[in-house]
C-alpha cells in the first residue's frame, strides 16, 4: 500500500535532517586525555591560588547587635568599633540575617510582579500567589488589597544603620545604586497613590525595598545597604555605629548583623571558589600522572579484539 507523501513523517532527506554534516568526533586515546588532565591541573591550580590571595586582601568586619543589652528590640543604641586596619574606598555596609528562609517555596511566590510595576491589580485569580496576605481580613473586597501584597514585601527589614566617627560626625553612606539597575528600570514602578487597596506602602521605586525583594538563596545571607565612597578619605580607627533596632527575630531563632566590607576583582570575602579550582585541579593532575605511570608500565593496544567482552 502506498503512503501519502504529504501524511509521512519521514524527515526530509537533507544533509541536516538526514545527519550527513561534517562533524568531528574526538577519539580519546590515552595521550591527549593524559595531557588534558595535566593542562587543567596546571591551569586550575594558580587560579585558584589567585583567587584565594584576592578574597583574603578583602577586609571584612561582622558585628552581631541584637545580642546586646543596649540594643534591644524597641531601642536605638550606638556601638562603637575599631577597625584594626584602613579601610580604602568603596567601602559596603550590609545587614546580615542569620536563619531567616527567603528562600522557602512559599515565601519567593508570595508576590504580584504587575503590581510591583505600579499596575492596579483587582482580579484576585492574578493576586493568589501573594497568599497569604493578600487582603487586610481575608476577604475578596477589592478595597482591602494589601498594597504591596504577599510576604516579602509585608515583612521587609526596617532596622535603621548609620556610621559616625570617633567624634560623632556622620560619615556620607550613600543609598543610591545599591540595587541592580535592571531592576530599578524595569520589574519596579511606584504604585497610584490614589490607587485601589489599602496602601501600606507605595515607594516600590526605594532601593532599599528592591534589594529586599530580590530574595536569598540561603537562610544566612546579607543585603547591600549602603556604599561608602571615600568622601572623608579611608575608614579608620574608631567608629560609632548606630542603630535603631525594630526588627524582630526572636520568633525564628535569627541573628542580626552590620558588615562593613571592601572588594577585589572577584567581588567580597568568598575563598570558596578558590579552593574549588584548587581541588579540582590537584585531582586532575593527581589523575593525569597516574594515568601516565600506568600507560607507561603496561599501555593497551588500541584496538585490540581481545578487550571486547565476547573474548573474555
Amino acid at each position: 500500500m502506498a503512503i501519502d507523501k504529504d501524511s509521512s513523517k519521514r524527515p526530509a532527506n537533507t544533509a541536516f535532517k538526514q545527519q550527513r554534516l561534517k562533524a568531528w568526533e574526538p577519539i580519546l586515546t590515552p595521550g591527549p586525555v593524559i595531557i588534558a588532565f595535566i593542562v587543567i591541573g596546571i591551569v586550575f591550580i594558580p587560579i585558584g591560588a589567585a583567587i584565594i590571595s584576592a578574597s583574603n586582601k578583602v577586609l571584612e568586619h561582622v558585628i552581631r547587635y541584637d545580642d546586646n543589652p543596649n540594643c534591644q528590640l524597641g531601642q536605638k543604641c550606638t556601638i562603637n568599633y575599631t577597625l584594626p586596619t584602613e579601610m580604602e574606598s568603596p567601602v559596603y555596609l550590609y545587614y546580615k540575617l542569620d536563619n531567616f528562609y527567603q528562600n522557602h517555596r512559599r515565601y519567593v511566590k508570595s508576590r504580584n510582579d504587575d503590581q510591583l510595576r505600579g499596575i492596579e491589580v483587582t482580579d484576585f485569580s492574578k493576586l493568589k500567589d501573594c497568599e497569604p496576605l493578600i487582603t487586610t481580613d481575608g476577604s475578596e473586597d477589592v478595597n482591602k488589597i494589601l498594597v504591596p501584597c504577599g510576604l516579602i514585601a509585608n515583612s521587609v527589614f526596617n532596622d535603621s544603620i548609620s556610621i559616625a566617627d570617633a567624634s560623632g560626625s556622620l560619615i556620607n553612606f550613600n543609598k543610591s545604586g545599591i540595587a541592580w539597575q535592571s531592576d530599578i528600570d524595569k520589574k519596579f514602578k511606584n504604585y497610584p497613590a490614589n490607587g485601589v487597596g489599602v496602601i501600606n506602602f507605595s515607594n516600590f521605586e526605594d532601593e532599599d525595598f528592591i534589594v529586599w525583594m530580590r530574595t536569598a538563596a540561603l537562610p544566612d545571607f546579607k543585603k547591600l545597604y549602603r556604599i561608602y565612597h571615600g568622601d572623608n578619605g579611608a575608614l579608620s580607627g574608631t567608629i560609632q555605629i548606630r542603630i535603631d533596632n525594630k526588627y524582630p527575630v526572636a520568633s525564628f531563632d535569627g541573628k542580626k548583623y552590620v558588615v562593613l566590607s571592601t572588594t577585589s576583582w572577584i567581588g567580597g570575602k568568598n575563598p570558596f571558589l578558590g579552593y574549588a579550582y584548587i581541588i579540582v585541579g590537584i585531582i586532575c593532575f593527581v589523575q593525569g600522572v597516574v594515568f601516565a605511570i600506568k600507560h607507561k608500565i603496561s599501555p593497551r593496544v588500541l584496538g585490540s579484539p581481545k578487550y571486547l567482552e565476547w573474548n573474555k
